[in-house]
């Protein structure tokens, strides 16, 4: 793929905080688990493409082929054999220790699961202490207006298969759920946690869970709104960055302004939160994926990936989405990845790996500030967004393969001084720094490509 954004860098990999206390570069591969425990996996993302790998909830699930995501539990305290034997998931999690890579785990603590409605609960099927009816709230449906009755009632009440609510409130019923994760996070060496449904939790009980467990929690608050899913990060020390994929989808896929998203970057910053750590990302199996939106445009596919790469955060990349799978609503979204042959020739899969390359360079020449360094926008329009990180300054698009980006793009106040050449670590392009505040023209990237850019007497230095 020839050049997408641009990276551009004073001519001359990602964040997290997976173990309590420590700062150390992860990217996330998200993946559903195979049998066994998805082992072939380790081969691509030792290949430089991915830090950490995330698997989807593990634990014990109903009998049924419907649960085959692994969000239905119903015995926290045991894995889901379908998915592989414990002697897999240890293996699997030595192999990626082995390859200096974290391992991340889905959890479900907010609810359990059967195979009928309410009325003909068999409670009795869930191990003690949750096999009575006074393990959970009592059923009602959810009222998304009212947060109490988003923390108190059922996920689902369908007669077809319901989620009883675990009565958080009880000690006697929440204190053993957390031991049992506690019990397989050292069983298995689990280096951090996805926590599933984590808004539909009291969020003091959310608190408990993140100081028992020890290792980085990251937890699902599925809302458009900033100020809503940053006070999560009082609790736990991360969340899925929801709010900012809401802009991020609309802006590039849907074809929207990118000033959406260059105002989420600026809000994100108002906010009382590390967004350092929150979880970046384009899709997932609750979501569409992003090719599902662009159809052929790989191009739109590469800018927006690399927004997710260079942006502060985590980024977190589905699994597929290097092969351009493009299943739309569930469960059309949750394709079997060996279907794909972990084909580690594909334009994104390559152009992902030549990112990584780059943020590592870049982290080598910014040292450990590029963990901790929050970005915002140098310019936004309704086809172009310009950030820097470190040494870099990012430009990506939203036209496509088929639109026109705006040519000569003035790129105003950088760290860069004039008469310093940049170049695209893209394209390979040149540019010379002009402005007296380190402005610069942007000539148009090859096939409408995002452009990453340092200065070139600093690329020579780092080699």
């Amino acid at each position: 793929m020839n050049g997408v954004s641009e990276l551009f860098i004073k001519s001359s990999q990602i964040d997290s905080r997976f173990q309590m206390g420590q700062r150390k570069p992860a990217t996330v591969w998200t993946a559903w688990a195979s049998t066994p425990y998805g082992y072939h996996q380790c081969t691509q993302i030792e290949d430089g493409l991915y830090t950490a790998s995330s698997l989807f909830a593990s634990i014990k699930n109903r009998d049924t082929p419907k649960s085959y995501h692994g969000y239905w539990p119903s015995d926290p305290t045991n894995i889901d054999t379908r998915f592989g034997t414990e002697e897999d998931l240890m293996d699997l999690s030595d192999q990626l220790h082995n390859r200096g890579m974290y391992l991340m785990v889905d959890w479900v603590i907010n609810h359990f699961s059967l195979d009928t409605g309410p009325d003909d609960a068999d409670y009795g099927v869930f191990p003690s202490p949750w096999n009575t009816a006074e393990a959970f709230h009592p059923p009602c449906d959810i009222d998304y207006s009212n947060q109490t009755s988003v923390e108190w009632c059922w996920f689902s009440t369908s007669n077809q298969g319901s989620l009883p609510d675990v009565y958080t409130e009880k000690p006697t019923i929440f204190n053993p759920l957390v031991e049992s994760v506690e019990t397989l996070v050292t069983k298995y060496n689990i280096d951090g946690i996805r926590l599933d449904t984590a808004k539909y939790m009291p969020k003091e009980y959310l608190q408990q869970f993140q100081d028992a467990v020890g290792v980085f929690v990251m937890g699902e608050v599925a809302d458009g709104n900033y100020d809503y899913v940053a006070d999560y990060q009082k609790y736990l020390d991360s969340t899925l960055n929801y709010a900012l994929f809401y802009n991020l989808q609309q802006s590039i896929p849907q074809n929207k302004t990118l000033d959406n998203v260059g105002y989420g970057m600026y809000y994100i910053n108002k906010t009382n939160v590390d967004p350092t750590i929150l979880g970046n990302f384009l899709d997932n199996h609750d979501q569409a994926r992003i090719a599902s939106w662009t159809g052929e445009d790989e191009f739109k596919d590469a800018n927006a990936v690399t927004f997710i790469m260079f942006h502060s955060g985590i980024p977190i990349v589905y699994y597929g989405f290097e092969q351009r799978f493009n299943g739309a609503a569930d469960p059309n979204n949750r394709e079997m990845m060996w279907t794909s042959n972990y084909d580690t020739s594909t334009s994104l899969y390559q152009y992902i790996s030549k990112l990584q390359q780059i943020r590592a360079m870049a982290a080598d020449l910014s040292g450990p500030s590029f963990y901790d360094q929050s970005t915002t926008a140098n310019y936004t329009d309704a086809h172009t967004l310009v950030f820097e990180r470190g040494k870099l300054v990012i430009v990506i698009n939203n036209v496509g393969s088929s639109g026109n980006a705006q040519t000569n793009v003035n790129i105003p106040n950088t760290q860069y001084s004039r008469g310093q050449i940049l170049v695209d670590l893209i394209s390979c392009q040149t540019v010379t720094v002009i402005g007296c505040t380190g402005g610069f023209y942007s000539a148009a990237a090859p096939d409408n490509l995002p452009r990453v850019s340092p200065v070139q007497a600093t690329i020579h230095n780092a080699h």
